[in-house]
């Protein structure tokens, strides 16, 4: 499996189910899915993979990146 990482200018291109990552000052906070958006307020929530509390993320407060994950074919 592998990983690519976008960063994420505009939270509009983020809809539920996205894999997201919240860092702030170059540490990662969160990482989980995306379960609603706000983007007018500049927010989106997610469920946090390693709590399973859902987190609010504002766009001014965090860096936020989409993971993109790749299965490669295994002979």
């Amino acid at each position: 499996m592998s990983v690519s990482v976008s960063h994420i200018q505009d939270l509009r291109t983020l809809g539920p189910g996205d894999t997201v990552e919240a860092r702030r000052f170059n540490d990662v906070h969160y990482r989980g899915r995306v379960e609603a958006t706000a983007p007018a307020h500049g927010v989106v929530w997610v469920r946090d993979d390693a709590t399973g509390c859902r987190v609010m993320l504002h766009g001014d407060v965090y860096r936020v990146f989409v993971l993109h994950l790749a299965f490669g074919m295994t002979a």
